[in-house]
């Protein structure tokens, strides 16, 4: 049994490194979305500002159906931005969730093999115990005859 536990054990090792790898990578994903929402963020606000200060000069319809449709692209960008960002959270928490999984799988394990060890360890003091006691009966009886 013990063979197959750590066998198991080095698996889990190795899925959970894995898992940790992809977790990271989730988080760096996500945080490259954030930011790239944040730089659409404040291109939109600034090219909403210029809209409305050169409106206030005055626009051609050219002019102004031009800043009019940017500005639908940009919202549109915004929108599939934040579904992005909405899947990469949820893949994010589901590497988070897997990683947690395995994590608690493998410690499972390890405390079974720990458990083992010690029951082993307890095994072998109770024999040294009752050899030494033995020798002791043993040296008392040839002593005795």
């Amino acid at each position: 049994m013990s063979k197959a536990l750590h066998l198991l054990l080095e698996q889990l090792d190795g899925q959970e490194r894995k898992a940790a790898a992809e977790l990271g990578a989730a988080q760096l994903q996500l945080r490259q979305l954030e930011l790239q929402q944040q730089t659409l963020s404040q291109y939109q606000r600034h090219y909403s500002q210029e809209f409305q200060n050169r409106g206030q000069g005055g626009l051609s319809a050219h002019q102004f159906g031009h800043f009019q449709g940017f500005i639908d692209k940009l919202e549109l960008a915004q929108r599939q931005q934040q579904q992005g960002l909405q899947q990469a959270r949820e893949q994010l928490e589901q590497s988070r969730k897997a990683w947690l999984a395995l994590r608690a799988r493998k410690d499972a394990i390890a405390k079974l093999l720990e458990r083992e060890r010690d029951r082993q360890r307890l095994e072998a003091a109770r024999q040294e115990q009752k050899m030494l006691d033995n020798l002791a009966i043993y040296r008392f009886h040839k002593k005795n005859i």
